[in-house]
């Protein structure tokens, strides 16, 4: 078996050293002030932590050792309980490659293993050289799961090789014949980057920022003084400023401090996104999607075609108006990793035919004519926004009455002006498509998502229906896979359709799914 390269080593104990003498620093602090001892107890504790976390960092590289061995990845690790892990490659979904800024400076590269119906990683190799993990991804990529299930007499119909109109999914013997072949489909230019930053703000990015800083709260008591001398008004932020500033003064200062906020989110947003998805690229290696990007921390992953769950097409409303959209791939227990939470997306920005040309490649379906709910689903959603409201005034004249007292109460109560025309707009882009391949649903407002399943990928359907829908004979017909996102709420939905249309479209996703899968078996029995 093989170890880790000892750069990794090297970088470990150096870690260990410099936390263990942290720790060591403020142990021997507390117990200088707790129990008396002497001053000397303070620096003489930090080089013993140091000494032990170093050694324990040592250890642990030692007593971990990999390999890749026919069809399995056998992995030993631990230093008091030792453990051994054996990792068969057609479960392994994706194969991420991480370096960070000094894993780059090295050459070092941190290896995750991601497996099926799972949602954190199965092992991670931290860290090996960059010859050694593309090795290992493509070792990986090459497996066939369908001549291993073969050999088993186990070939499921489930995951049959699938193949687009140009050849881009599919899995099976083809693939390890492509494996070698790499094909650039997408890439990045600075303005495509800068156009993806300026449209996909942020605004929780603003808030994270500020309260992760050390001074955070300062800051944005320093810029409301700011404003408040702008429009004149002689207060310190605090909740007696609104008995110091009038109506037309208050005004001013909410519209002044959320344009500042609006920019100051610009401004992060555009940051984290040139970080994040700098030098975008993705390739096609055999049939396998392989994307990288990154400017201070690299990251490189594959997605595994021929185990895709779930296609997603997200467009916000900046990006409708100018003609571009967001390509996201989930795959089985896995939607891209977990590292963060834009991992996953096969192409974060582009214009809006080039995204569902790329997701037909992916999987094949026909142009999409969505049914939208019944028009009482749109007075559902109307009485829905109505009592939010409703809520929010009494929740304002509680807080005015007991600590204000302004008499401003009242002015959420102003939104049931603009409830109707929400209400229009959620049930407007809501709606589901049944094409001959998939299932397609589609919904939300400020970002509208379209979610294509595969009928051969759906696992289950159900029904349901809360009280609220049962008033209106409405139902919410719900298209299950085996991804990560179906798991965490991300199922193709198709809300508050007619209680009859959700039964009849339940039935014919379930008699579509089995006449589907029946294909696919017959067709891999006679390619097998």
């Amino acid at each position: 078996m093989k170890r880790l390269h000892p750069l990794s080593a090297v970088v470990q104990v150096g870690r260990g050293v410099l936390q263990g003498g942290i720790f060591g620093f403020f142990v021997g602090t507390a117990l200088a002030g707790a129990l008396g001892l002497p001053a000397w107890a303070v620096p003489a504790l930090a080089p013993v932590g140091a000494i032990l976390a170093g050694g324990f960092a040592l250890a642990r590289y030692y007593r971990f050792q990999y390999e890749i061995a026919g069809d399995t990845l056998a992995v030993e690790s631990g230093v008091f309980a030792r453990q051994s892990r054996e990792i068969p490659l057609g479960r392994i979904q994706n194969v991420d490659l991480r370096q960070g800024v000094l894993n780059r400076l090295l050459g070092l590269t941190i290896v995750a293993f991601e497996t099926a119906g799972g949602s954190t990683t199965e092992a991670t190799l931290d860290a090996v050289d960059e010859g050694e993990a593309d090795r290992l991804r493509r070792l990986v990529q090459r497996h066939d799961p369908d001549a291993e299930r073969r050999e088993r007499g186990t070939d499921t119909a489930d995951e049959a090789p699938t193949e687009s109109p140009t050849g881009l999914a599919g899995g099976g013997s083809a693939g390890v014949a492509d494996a070698e072949e790499t094909t650039e489909l997408f890439a990045f230019t600075w303005r495509d980057l800068l156009t993806y930053a300026v449209v996909s703000v942020r605004p929780a990015a603003l808030v994270l920022t500020l309260v992760g800083l050390p001074l955070g709260g300062d800051l944005v008591g320093a810029v409301l003084q700011f404003n408040l001398d702008i429009v004149g008004a002689a207060a310190s932020p605090s909740l007696s400023v609104l008995d110091a500033v009038g109506p037309p003064r208050l005004v001013a200062l909410v519209l002044l401090t959320g344009v500042e906020f609006l920019l100051a989110a610009l401004a992060v947003s555009v940051a984290l996104t040139i970080v994040e998805y700098y030098d975008f690229r993705l390739f096609r290696e055999g049939d396998d999607l392989r994307y990288q990007r990154g400017l201070i921390r690299r990251y490189s992953g594959t997605i595994p075609l021929s185990k895709v769950q779930t296609v997603s097409v997200s467009e916000n409303v900046l990006m409708r108006r100018f003609g571009f959209a967001t390509l996201t791939v989930e795959t089985a227990g896995y939607s891209g990793g977990n590292q963060q939470s834009s991992h996953g997306v096969a192409v974060p920005m582009a214009p809006r035919s080039v995204v569902y040309e790329l997701a037909r490649d992916i999987e094949p379906f026909d142009d999409l004519d969505f049914e939208r709910p019944p028009t009482r689903a749109r007075r559902r959603y109307a009485a829905r926004f109505g009592v939010a409201v409703a809520a929010l005034t009494g929740l304002a004249y509680g807080v005015d009455s007991l600590v204000l007292d302004t008499g401003y109460w009242w002015l959420p109560s102003l939104l049931l002006v603009v409830a109707p025309v929400a209400a229009h707009l959620r049930w407007r882009h809501r709606g589901f498509a049944v094409d001959d391949d998939a299932f397609a649903t589609r919904s939300g407002f400020w970002r509208r998502t379209t979610r294509i399943v595969p009928y051969y990928r759906i696992q289950t359907v159900f029904v349901r229906r809360s009280p609220f829908q049962r008033r209106r004979n409405l139902a919410t017909v719900t298209a299950d896979t085996a991804s990560t996102r179906s798991v965490l709420g991300g199922a193709a939905r198709a809300y508050d359709v007619d209680e009859g249309t959700g039964a009849e479209l339940r039935e014919k996703l379930r008699t579509r799914l089995y006449a589907d899968l029946l294909a696919r078996k017959a067709a891999s029995e006679r390619d097998g």
